[in-house]
């Protein structure tokens, strides 16, 4: 944070010199609300968001429940400032209290705020999404300043969480060089040490910079090169870095070791050429840089042995080296719309060791929506937004952490649209996944530290690539002003890559395909999968 003080100090010294004296009266202020409110009915199969066991049979659920999001957003001018707050319920009382504080967060369902009971008082449900101040800067060249907790739209891509989606701390700045080039420059505050671990505080300055430029070279095609650099020291954000191949995010970056440092670079092109019904938007993302006095694992092995990955305790220094290429095409003709994707992100073998080198890719953060925009219900957030394959395993959400663990993913879709009527829209998709490298299928899932490969017979195997395919159908109803109702379904025919062991089995590095988790034992990695269902209605009212 330091560095944004001298920052904002020296800013504000400049523009005082430049700014011109106010001779104009100040416009009068401007309050206006804005926002949605959606009431969404939902039934799944099979989901597991909270025993992540694919194998378990009878894992059903049917709920109702709301979310409201209300912007408030007071103008003077061209400056503003932005409040904005979200609620998510359900219908009913889920856990011991109505809300998910004071130690009820699992039992009050997942992803939301709590659930309404009977008279519906609750407290505290409240989350405030936004809290910025956004002014034009007097300077010549056309530039504006956003402070404070802020969205970060397509400050680092124009196509959906790619690396920087949902909100943050910090600065932005974006400059219009011409109507068709803007820069955009960003700082993230993602950790605050203040004063440091001497007087208690434990977080390491963690932050992150992005430098995007977007611009149009001719009439159809745009082009946005971006530079990122990221520093973590000892722990970090879960949107940032997730538990993989058997790495516990909290053991392993300890605040108290000296020089446990992560520095990542991404560089990357994001772009769009579109010529009559035609689109085509190919993205390119490279990541590199290490990992310093990462400390080897004691999670899954015995307490004074010699792990796999090293003696435990002892630190270690990892190289970064992954990719990420997105490309999706579009045909539109009349009321028909067709589209097509493909994805892959690199990513590890089974026997890879995570302490030495890193080949998946790590956004800065995804707030669970890569893909999002697609229309699966299963392998992205769908528009119940709440249900995602391994929706409470970070580093195995493909929402999360766009990769499938370190085995990174491989990914192809075909979708169609058909506007029946210009209110009523139907649709209808195919998407199938693979891993890049094949999962070792006899690894036992920890969720702090993602799939921890079996060594009990040596050096792991992969087994297999195939995580499923997922097939889709949906309709949009936009029958009152402001009002539309959304149906979809989505059906994944599951792989065998998903199948994992549910916990650690005992010690020395041996473990079980059994084991015992809330109460039902005896499910492993080896006796079968069942297929993952949703279905969701939701009605949403735009204001």
């Amino acid at each position: 944070m330091r560095r944004l003080l001298v920052l904002a100090v020296t800013l504000v010294a400049v523009l005082g010199v430049l700014a011109p004296p106010a001779i104009a009266q100040a416009p009068a202020p401007k309050v206006t609300i804005t926002g949605f409110i959606d009431q969404i009915g939902t039934y799944t199969s099979n989901m597991s968001q909270y025993d992540n066991d694919y194998n378990r049979k009878g894992d059903t659920q049917a709920y109702g429940r709301t979310r409201g999001r209300f912007d408030i957003i007071g103008e003077v001018g061209k400056a503003k400032a932005v409040l904005g707050l979200e609620l998510d319920m359900y219908y009913g009382q889920t856990g011991s209290n109505d809300n998910n504080v004071q130690g009820n967060a699992t039992s009050a369902g997942f992803g939301a705020s709590g659930g309404f009971d009977l008279n519906t008082d609750s407290r505290t449900i409240f989350e405030i999404k936004w809290l910025y101040t956004e002014f034009p800067l007097p300077i010549p060249l056309p530039t504006t300043m956003r402070l404070g907790a802020q969205p970060f739209g397509t400050l680092a891509t124009d196509k959906l969480a790619l690396y920087a989606n949902g909100d943050f701390p910090g600065v932005a700045l974006t400059l219009d060089i011409t109507p068709d080039a803007k820069l955009n420059l960003t700082y993230v505050q993602v950790e605050e040490s203040l004063t440091g671990t001497r007087d208690g505080f434990v977080r390491g300055e963690d932050w992150a910079g992005i430098a995007s430029f977007g611009f149009s070279p001719f009439k159809g095609f745009d082009i946005k090169p971006m530079y990122s650099y990221f520093q973590a020291k000892g722990p970090t954000s879960g949107s940032a870095r997730q538990g993989r191949g058997g790495v516990d995010t909290a053991a392993a970056f300890s605040a108290g070791i000296s020089g446990t440092t992560e520095n990542r670079h991404t560089v990357g092109v994001d772009a769009r050429f579109t010529a009559g019904p035609f689109s085509l938007q190919p993205s390119v993302l490279y990541q590199f840089g290490d990992r310093r006095a990462i400390i080897a694992p004691s999670t899954g092995f015995g307490a004074g042995t010699v792990s796999p990955y090293g003696t435990i305790g002892s630190t270690h220094k990892a190289d970064i080296s992954a990719w990420l290429i997105d490309v999706r095409a579009g045909f539109n003709v009349g009321p028909l719309s067709i589209g097509a994707m493909g994805m892959f992100t690199s990513g590890d073998d089974a026997k890879s060791n995570p302490f030495k080198t890193i080949g998946y890719f790590q956004p800065l953060d995804t707030d669970t929506s890569y893909l999002a925009d697609w229309g699966t219900q299963i392998l992205s957030l769908g528009i119940d937004y709440f249900n995602i394959l391994f929706a409470t395993v970070p580093g195995l959400n493909p929402g999360v952490a766009i990769g499938y663990d370190k085995y990174g993913r491989m990914q192809a879709g075909l979708k169609v649209a058909y506007a029946i009527t210009p209110t009523f829209t139907f649709g209808a998709g195919v998407t199938p996944a693979w891993t890049h490298r094949k999962v070792d299928t006899d690894s036992t899932l920890i969720p702090s530290a993602g799939l921890l490969p079996n060594f009990s017979k040596g050096r792991p195997s992969g087994d297999s690539r195939y995580l499923g395919t997922e097939l889709n159908l949906s309709a949009t109803y936009r029958f009152a002003p402001g009002i539309a109702f959304d149906i979809a379904g989505g059906y994944l025919l599951a792989g065998d890559a998903l199948q994992h062991a549910v916990t650690t089995g005992c010690c020395n590095g041996v473990r079980t395909n059994t084991a015992t988790v809330g109460g039902v034992s005896g499910r492993g990695s080896k006796d079968g999968l069942d297929d993952v269902l949703i279905g969701t209605a939701r009605i949403r009212y735009s204001f």
